[in-house]
């Protein structure tokens, strides 16, 4: 077996440089991967953390800003001519047919007609699109619209096959179907495509189908932990050695992704960092669920059926303002949360305007406020503070969540041309 790596990347660094001459922005840190053949490697995370940055950099699709990015040795000048892409939000010409498709990377590579009508011919035999070869994308589901996709990526005879989250665009049966079509391709000794990088969120799915689960860090976004899967295909998600990895993996995600003790109360001169993208109702229905014991992380997920990074993204918060806490896998309810649960609405509002103000965001953003007569500042300088403090956040989700906790605290009057302190507000 071939012990060079198709891909390498050495010292990776990715950064963007900041308005105005500040300092740039590291989206990733120090990155060094070798991909083999016949590698299936799953890239997992918190948002933000540069999974798909980093799947586009193997690509070819950008370059990085220190580092080198190797295919067959040699550093990359450009597209990688061994990789091909599938994009979660399909990319298909609708003026084109399934066919017509397919066929298009290979008129590129000006391949003679015959081969053309072979090559996309096979490939959507793979994904079992023969019959649709006519077929406008404009009649076709999601699903079959993502199946279209993979043939186009699988008729170059890619050596490597990168997936940016193929299947989130999905309803849940449609990207179960198409995950267990590609975990066919994975297990069938026959398919020429036998090393795939693809950016996930679903743990089950990496688990399914990699051989090599690679969990990253957030800001910057570097590789934690790099996780083996031995198991056999076909993989049998009911097995217990399934549920060993996929407990192996919910564990590492844990650790990377919840706040260390020291990261809860920081003073109001610490940087400014974003909140989860979550509600408060989300955050003080956990407090509810862990309030007459503790819960483990996994079985709690399980339990509320809610998808595990956006469990973990409910639990931060509820850490960020001091209701729960996370020894190990587990949570439990705080004093505050215990205060908060007790409460009235009138007494829950003034406890988490008080836990507001101590994180640096909101306490940044009192202040501004109140420097103003008006004590408001419009909705043009929120959006420019924001942009200042948080350059690669996604701005509008990131404000709605900071407006939905500042009202429902009573700590933030919202319009449609200001945000500022309310009236009866006393910070």
């Amino acid at each position: 077996m071939k012990t060079d790596p198709l891909i390498a990347l050495e010292d990776v660094w990715l950064e963007y440089p900041r308005e105005k001459g500040l300092q740039a922005t590291t989206i990733l840190e120090n990155i060094n991967l070798r991909i083999l053949e016949n590698d299936i490697v799953a890239l997992l995370g918190p948002s933000g953390c540069g999974k798909s940055t980093l799947v586009r950099l193997i690509a070819g699709l950008i370059k990085p800003t220190r580092g080198t990015v190797k295919f067959h040795d040699r550093e990359l000048e450009g597209v990688c001519p061994g990789v091909a892409m599938v994009f979660q939000n399909f990319a298909l010409f609708p003026w084109l047919t399934v066919a017509g498709n397919v066929r298009l990377p290979l008129q590129q590579l000006r391949l003679p007609d015959e081969q053309i009508a072979e090559r996309s011919a096979r490939s959507l035999e793979m994904v079992g699109l023969t019959g649709y070869e006519d077929t406008y994308p404009r009649e076709l589901s999601g699903g079959m619209k993502q199946r279209v996709g993979i043939a186009r990526a699988l008729a170059v005879n890619p050596e490597v096959l990168c997936m940016d989250e193929p299947f989130s665009a999905l309803d849940v049966l449609t990207a179960e179907s198409l995950r267990n079509e590609l975990g066919r391709l994975c297990a069938d000794p026959r398919n020429p495509l036998r090393t795939m990088v693809s950016v996930t969120h679903n743990i089950e799915e990496a688990v399914f189908l990699a051989k090599r689960i690679l969990v990253l860090a957030a800001r910057p976004g570097r590789v934690a932990v790099d996780i083996p899967n031995p198991l056999a295909y076909p993989r049998v998600p009911s097995s217990s050695e399934f549920g060993a990895i996929v407990a192996q993996i919910h564990a590492a995600l844990t650790h990377q992704e919840l706040p260390e003790p020291s990261q809860q109360r920081a003073p109001s001169s610490a940087a400014v960092h974003p909140i989860p993208h979550v509600n408060v109702n989300e955050i003080i229905g956990l407090t509810t669920v862990v309030s007459t014991q503790p819960r483990n992380i996994i079985e709690l997920g399980d339990d509320l059926g809610y998808e595990f990074s956006k469990l973990l993204l409910i639990i931060k918060a509820a850490e960020l303002l001091d209701l729960v806490t996370t020894p190990g896998e587990n949570v439990l309810l705080t004093e505050t949360g215990r205060r908060v649960l007790a409460a009235d609405l009138a007494g829950r509002k003034a406890i988490l305007r008080e836990r507001m103000v101590a994180l640096p965001l909101f306490e940044r953003l009192v202040r501004l406020c109140e420097s103003n007569p008006d004590r408001q500042i419009s909705i043009i300088e929120f959006f420019d503070y924001l942009r200042e403090w948080f350059p690669r956040e996604n701005l509008p989700e990131l404000a709605r969540t900071i407006i939905g906790w500042g009202r429902f605290a009573g700590l933030l009057a919202y319009s449609s041309v200001a945000v500022g302190l309310p009236e009866t507000s006393a910070m």
